[in-house]
């Protein structure tokens, strides 16, 4: 069975435009259909949902929102700074960690390229490796920053020493999501004030400023046309983002039953959410397995040893999960969560806040 963190599909909901596609690096082994990557492409550049309205993105940006959304997801989470060349060796988990976040962002939502997986782990050759790592620090892409040392406890990256190829843990963001207030001319780049939000919610989790250029990186199957070069949290944001305000409480022309959904307050997001939670058995129309046999594949996650629990069922975009509780001796995830059809299983941290981090 394969394992997924979330469904194709899940990605427009999480994110937004997908403006170039990987054509260039395909293989033979992991080619997808153009029909799918065409179809993909034009949802997302219909539905540019992590932008505000009246913000307009370079032509070129492209894949650009997953290592600057990677990068955001390791501060929130991590709240460690943004790695540089002379950084501490504490500081240097924030660089296996931002790498595991776009690891897993590109290769579940954008395409396969892994070379092989495991149950942990996302293994991706030498150049898509030195890809992402340049897309997300700019000083890599010019020769100025070489990998820094693993910790003894990095659990984030692994390195296969036979084949000589580096893995990423794979994991899932959850709810988090990029939303681009303004975007700036900055000389050969560009200059971005991104929020780092819940999907479906005005809150602001955290803020930042972030800085691209055109990429140093050299290849042919380069997927991104610019690198960080900067990277700053700003002001700690407990306002709420008035564009989110402003679409959530929008009124349509369209029909009353539209305009009902977009008034809808955060109460009664919230109830009906409980309600989606109570309910199994509503991923895309598909039958839904018992919680035994949903225990059964969670107990196939980890194993026998491991202690498992039955919790509840969460929605995590459009999806059902079982929740099951997880212990166990040198295991980093809190939760197993299996999708109520039986497809998809994944372990998983949830915050306090609810939402759901990298399995450490």
């Amino acid at each position: 069975m394969k394992r997924y963190y979330l469904r194709k599909t899940a990605v427009i909901l999480l994110f937004g435009m997908l403006a170039m596609s990987l054509t260039a690096c395909r293989s033979s082994k992991n080619t997808k259909s153009e029909e799918e990557t065409t179809a993909s492409t034009q949802v997302k550049q219909n539905n540019p949902d992590y932008v505000k309205k009246d913000v307009v993105l370079p032509e070129d940006f492209g894949n650009m929102i997953y290592p600057m959304e990677a990068l955001m997801v390791e501060e929130y989470s991590k709240g460690l700074p943004y790695y540089t060349p002379d950084a501490s060796m504490e500081v240097s988990d924030s660089f296996w960690y931002s790498m595991a976040v776009l690891t897993s962002q590109m290769n579940h939502y954008v395409r396969d390229v892994a070379v092989k997986t495991d149950d942990k782990y996302i293994y991706i050759d030498e150049n898509t490796t030195n890809m992402y790592v340049a897309a997300m620090y700019d000083t890599f892409g010019r020769g100025e920053m070489e990998f820094p040392e693993r910790g003894e406890d990095d659990t984030y990256a692994t390195f296969d020493e036979e084949q000589g190829i580096y893995g990423f843990r794979q994991g899932s963001i959850g709810s988090l999501e990029p939303y681009v207030t303004d975007c700036r001319k900055a000389g050969k780049g560009y200059a971005f004030s991104v929020h780092l939000k819940q999907k479906d919610s005005v809150e602001i989790l955290a803020s930042y400023e972030i800085t691209i250029v055109p990429t140093s990186f050299e290849s042919e199957e380069n997927a991104f046309a610019y690198s960080v070069s900067s990277f700053e949290v700003t002001e700690a944001a407990d306002q709420t983002s008035e564009t989110a305000e402003e679409e959530t409480t929008e009124v349509t022309e369209d029909t009353e039953e539209e305009t009902s959904e977009e008034e809808m307050t955060s109460e009664t997001s919230e109830e009906e959410t409980e309600e989606q939670q109570e309910e199994t058995g509503n991923n895309a129309g598909q039958s839904s397995i018992s919680v035994d046999d949903a225990m059964n594949l969670a107990k196939d996650y980890f194993g026998d040893e491991a202690s498992y629990s039955y919790k509840e069922t969460v929605v995590i975009g459009d999806y059902e999960y079982y929740d099951f509780s997880v212990s166990g001796e040198d295991i980093g995830s809190t939760d197993v969560l299996v999708s109520v059809d039986g497809e998809n299983v994944m372990g998983d941290n949830r915050n306090d806040d609810g939402s759901w981090t990298f399995d450490q």
